[in-house]
């Protein structure tokens, strides 16, 4: 088999409709399929929000999934979203993701765009439901936001090794003191660590943040901040040293399989490898801040290699 690993489209359909023909799929039989029979697409998540052509990015997605064209994963963006439109059990009016201003701002593109197709909205929410949070095919390893296999071994436990969230742990999974909680902001959000006292920065929201996500796949044990800070951030703490209780929490992704993620908004004219067996995919395609020529739509075609290789991106940008 050979794959098509596409990273973060939020609702940039043109693009996803150019880089798939640029990858050789068309849809001449209602959706969009590869002429090469044992040729498939994988999406690491996170269709929705941001993007002008939300219902048509998931029109595309869901039709090759449900046909065997693709395959799918949870991104945090259709988890928040299935916590933003899910009641708390015995709690009528109350939300898992609270509908405060923040949240609805990163909500509200998809909430303009189903306006008038709530019908349609409901199908989507269902079939958010039903993708799993990973997949593990052939000889690599596909995860929204961070392998990290003590988290992987819960999931499996909580899911009956079925991996899709079930009313009862979508529930669970909103109460921040909860194992389940923390699981799930790991895999799905990234690994993240406390900065030194006083030091903050804002995210791309401009939301002040205390914590900052890092290279969850390499030991921060000896680092810096500067060394570990994923994608590259400005800090004013960057020579310092993680403090050693930060670094006690964290564990290096040593196995040899390959990990395709998306999730982490880096911005490179062309995309590259973090390592031979770890690939981010997610090159800022919703970013409006950065120059069009940085904002990329990217897929790492995968053709059975143990190790990964920087000549195996295929991407389009912004007009």
């Amino acid at each position: 088999m050979k794959f098509d690993i596409i990273g973060d489209i939020h609702g940039h359909a043109k693009q996803l409709r150019e880089l798939l023909n640029k990858l050789g799929y068309s849809d001449k039989i209602g959706h969009y399929n590869h002429p090469e029979p044992e040729r498939k697409a994988i999406f690491v998540g996170d269709f929705i929000d941001r993007g002008p052509q939300i219902r048509e990015t998931l029109s595309i997605v869901k039709s090759m999934v449900d046909n065997g064209a693709a395959y799918a994963v949870l991104g945090n963006h259709e988890y928040n979203a299935l916590c933003y439109h899910t009641e708390k059990a015995g709690c009528p009016d109350s939300w898992l993701r609270s509908r405060n201003d923040k949240n609805t701002f990163q909500h509200i593109e998809t909430l303009c765009q189903f306006k008038r197709h709530q019908d349609e909205w409901k199908k989507y929410l269902a079939w958010f439901r039903s993708l799993p949070l990973y997949l593990e095919i052939e000889n690599f390893r596909v995860i929204h936001a961070a392998w990290i296999p003590s988290e992987i071994e819960k999931i499996k436990k909580w899911t009956s090794e079925s991996v899709k969230l079930n009313d009862e742990l979508l529930q669970r999974t909103a109460n921040e003191e909860s194992e389940e909680f923390y699981a799930i902001e790991k895999v799905l959000k990234g690994v993240e660590i406390k900065l030194p006292q006083g030091q903050t920065f804002n995210d791309k929201d401009k939301i002040l943040r205390k914590k900052i996500r890092i290279r969850w796949w390499e030991s921060a044990e000896d680092k810096t901040y500067g060394k570990m800070v994923f994608p590259e951030t400005p800090l004013d703490c960057g020579t310092q040293k993680i403090d050693r209780k930060e670094t006690a929490k964290l564990s290096a992704y040593n196995d040899s399989v390959p990990v395709f993620f998306g999730h982490y908004w880096l911005a490179k004219l062309t995309p590259l490898i973090q390592t031979e067996k770890i690939c981010c995919l997610d090159y800022s395609i919703a970013d409006e801040r950065i120059a069009a020529d940085q904002r990329l739509l990217v897929a790492y075609c995968w053709q059975g290699e143990k190790k990964l290789r920087d000549n195996h991106f295929k991407w389009v940008k912004i007009d």
